[in-house]
């Protein structure tokens, strides 16, 4: 069970980072990024081509890739998310499941041919034991890369200014713009940072799949999930909420199969917008009367 317990907090992290970047832009919008899988995927395919396909060294690869889809978030947002942002919530996410189709079908017919892939391992498959507890190297090394990527963030929100600037935009983006912020230049700069988290995302999970174009479908359905439960305006709660949405799902499927698993998840989905309909740890949005 403490190795079952193990593997389930790391997937649950994986959750988290994903529905942390779909937070970020939700509290900056208004608007869900149902793209974010899409994103994710598109990153961990990127990488395999040019490291596999094209003989690049694996860590010039990743650095190449992220770079590429903080690069396409930004142009995602001043191409498809900026014109026209004031036609209302409704529209603005429906443009999101149209970027997740359009995505999908570059992954798919541009870089998909000979798919699913074997994605390179990222860390030994070695075992380390502690007594009791199996521990793999490759669920420590998510772990590592997860405790840092959650650091970094929260320095970036608390400690810099484009954090403060970031975080103010997403409490009032209208006073935040009368009082001079770019606001557009922070919406895409947010576009930019939550693009190249998904590739994270996606490049983590990669070598524990097979890759194709729909990797991270699934996936989606449980980060939504966990951001639900975790509180879809709260930053931290997507890590909480993640993480407990990996343990149920990873316990369901140990004592009983996946099946199950996806009904106990989504069952907790359920049960928390009956009893806190923000989340645990979101909060309601205040309307001017």
């Amino acid at each position: 069970m403490l190795d079952v317990l193990m593997t389930a907090i790391t997937t649950g992290l994986l959750y988290g980072m994903l529905g942390f970047a779909i937070v970020v832009l939700f509290k900056m919008t208004g608007v869900p990024n149902f793209a974010a899988g899409s994103l994710a995927t598109l990153g961990a395919v990127a990488v395999y081509q040019l490291a596999v396909r094209h003989n690049v060294n694996l860590a010039l690869a990743i650095i190449l890739g992220l770079a590429g889809l903080g690069v396409l978030g930004a142009v995602i947002y001043t191409v498809v998310m900026r014109y026209r942002d004031d036609a209302g919530v409704p529209n603005l996410t429906v443009r999101t499941l149209g970027l997740y189709l359009l995505l999908f079908a570059l992954t798919d017919k541009g870089l998909g041919e000979g798919q699913p892939f074997s994605f390179p391992r990222l860390f030994p498959s070695r075992v380390l034991t502690l007594g009791p507890l199996r521990l793999a190297v490759a669920d420590l090394g998510v772990l590592a890369i997860a405790a840092v990527l959650t650091a970094a963030f929260a320095w970036l929100f608390r400690c810099t200014r484009a954090g403060l600037l970031l975080r103010g935009v997403a409490a009032d983006r209208e006073t935040a713009r009368l009082l001079g912020t770019n606001v557009r230049r922070l919406e895409a700069a947010s576009w930019a940072l939550t693009a190249v988290l998904a590739a994270v995302v996606g490049i983590l999970a990669a070598p524990t799949t097979l890759v194709s174009a729909g990797m991270m479908d699934e996936s989606l359905l449980y980060v939504f999930a966990a951001v639900v439960i975790g509180g879809l305006t709260s930053l931290g709660g997507a890590f909480a909420g993640g993480i407990t949405v990996g343990v149920v799902q990873g316990l369901v499927h140990y004592y009983g199969n996946a099946d199950l698993s996806l009904l106990a998840v989504f069952g907790l989905f359920l049960l928390t917008l009956l009893v806190r309909p923000y989340g645990m740890f979101g909060e309601p949005t205040p309307e001017r009367l």
